[in-house]
C-alpha cells in the first residue's frame, strides 16, 4: 500500500536567502512560479529527480535508508575552557534527504494527532495554543492564593521529567501506536525513521565511530516532537482514571466550572489537587507506575509544590532557587539571566499586558542580581 501515491519533491524559491529549502508535494498541488535561482537550486535539475525517487521510494515502496538515517553529534563547548562532558552542549544534525522523509511523515500526521491527544497536552497539536494552558495554570494559582478558608487545602506540583525523550523505549512508542488504531504499514514507517538512526560524535572536525542506540528519540528530529505527544499520553490516561475512580481530585477555578487536574505542556506537567498525604501518596503512586511501566523518570529533587493559603504548616513543602544560584560566578549569572530570568516574563507577556512600572521594577531585579 502506497501512503503517498501523488507526491513529488520539489525546491522551494525564497527571495531573500542564500539557502533554498525543499518543498514536499503530497497531492495534487499547482506547482509554484519560477523567481531567479539561487545557489541551491543550481543543481537541481541534476539532483531533483533522483532526491524524489529516493524520497518516494522510503515513503512507499519500503526502500532501505539505513546509511542515509545518521547523525552526527556536535560538541558545542559552554564555558572558554572546557574539562567536563556536561560542559558541551550537544546538537543532532541529520541528513537533508532524512530530514525530508520525516517533516513529509510529520506534516501527514498532524493532521491527526489532535484526535490521538488529550486536550490537556496544548504543545505541537494544530489548532491548540500552548498559551491558553498557560492562562489556565496562571488562573488555578490565583484561586489558590485567594483561598483562605475552608478545611481542605490544595496544590500544584510542577514535575520534572528527566531526559524524557532519552529514556523513549521503541517497543512500547510502536504499541501505543497500535493501540490507537493507526495502520501497520504507517507504525512500520514511522518506526524505521525512528529504529535505524545511528550516530557519531564529531569533535573538531574528526569524527568518531558510529554507534546504534536502543531507545530514545532525537530533538532535532520534526518527527519526535509528535511521536513523544503520543507516549506521554500514557500519563495523562493515569491521571484520567484516577480522578474517574475518585482517587484524585483536581482543582475548580470557579465554583461551576471543571474541575483540572493536570495541564501538559509537551514534556513538562503541572498537577493539581488536594494537599493531603492520602492524595500525594495516590500521586506519588501513579508517578511510580507511569516510571516503571513506561521507562520515564521524574526528578523528585526538581519537584515544585505550590500550596493554597488555607493549607496546614504541616503539609506545606517550599522550594526555593536562591540557595542554588548564590553559587554562581558572575559570568554564570550572565548566563542564568539571559537564559532563565528575563525569558520567564516573556511567557506572562504572550498573556497579560504588564505596566510599564513592572518593567522598570524587572530591570532592577536583574541589575541588583
Amino acid at each position: 500500500m502506497q501512503l503517498f501515491p501523488k507526491g513529488n519533491v520539489r525546491h522551494l524559491i525564497h527571495s531573500i536567502s542564500d539557502h533554498c529549502p525543499i518543498l514536499i508535494h503530497t497531492g495534487n498541488e499547482k506547482s509554484f512560479k519560477r523567481r531567479p535561482r539561487f545557489k541551491f537550486e543550481k543543481y537541481w535539475h541534476i539532483v531533483g529527480k533522483d532526491v524524489e525517487v529516493f524520497c518516494l521510494g522510503i515513503l512507499n515502496e519500503d526502500k532501505d535508508f539505513k546509511s542515509t538515517n545518521s547523525t552526527d553529534v556536535v560538541l558545542i563547548p559552554k564555558t572558554p575552557n572546557p574539562t567536563n562532558f556536561v560542559n558541551f552542549r550537544s546538537i543532532s544534525l541529520c541528513t537533508v534527504l532524512y530530514k525530508i522523509v520525516a517533516k513529509t511523515i510529520a506534516n501527514r500526521l498532524q493532521n491527526y494527532i489532535g484526535r490521538c491527544i488529550d486536550s490537556a497536552q496544548s504543545a505541537f497539536v494544530p489548532g491548540r495554543l500552548i498559551s491558553n494552558n498557560m492562562l489556565i495554570a496562571y488562573k488555578i494559582l490565583h484561586t489558590l492564593r485567594q483561598k483562605r478558608t475552608g478545611k481542605r487545602g490544595f496544590m500544584a506540583v510542577k514535575l520534572d521529567m528527566s531526559k524524557a525523550y532519552d529514556r523513549v523505549e521503541w517497543g512500547f512508542l510502536k504499541d501505543v501506536m497500535l493501540r490507537m488504531g493507526f495502520a501497520k504499514e504507517w507504525v512500520t514507517l514511522v518506526m524505521k525513521c525512528v529504529s535505524t538512526v545511528s550516530y557519531a560524535v564529531n569533535i573538531n572536525g574528526n569524527r568518531g565511530r558510529i554507534f546504534q542506540p536502543t531507545r530514545g528519540l532525537r530533538q532535532g528530529d520534526p518527527l519526535n516532537p509528535y511521536l513523544f505527544l503520543i507516549c506521554s499520553e500514557e500519563l495523562s490516561t493515569l491521571i484520567r482514571l484516577a480522578v474517574r475512580e475518585g482517587v484524585l481530585k483536581g482543582v475548580n477555578a470557579s465554583r461551576r466550572g471543571l474541575a483540572i487536574s493536570h495541564l501538559l505542556f509537551a514534556d513538562d506537567c503541572i498537577l493539581f489537587g488536594e494537599a493531603t498525604k492520602e492524595r500525594a501518596s495516590f500521586l506519588k503512586d501513579i508517578l511510580k507506575e507511569y516510571e516503571q511501566c513506561f521507562n520515564q523518570c521524574v526528578n523528585f529533587n526538581k519537584l515544585t509544590i505550590f500550596f493554597s493559603c488555607n493549607t496546614s504548616r504541616g503539609t506545606k513543602s517550599i522550594k526555593e532557587l536562591d540557595s542554588r544560584v548564590r553559587l554562581l560566578s558572575q559570568g554564570e549569572k550572565e548566563i542564568f539571566i539571559k537564559s532563565v530570568l528575563q525569558a520567564i516574563p516573556n511567557y506572562a507577556m504572550t498573556c497579560f499586558l504588564l505596566p510599564k512600572s513592572l518593567y522598570g521594577e524587572l530591570e532592577n531585579i536583574f541589575a541588583k542580581f
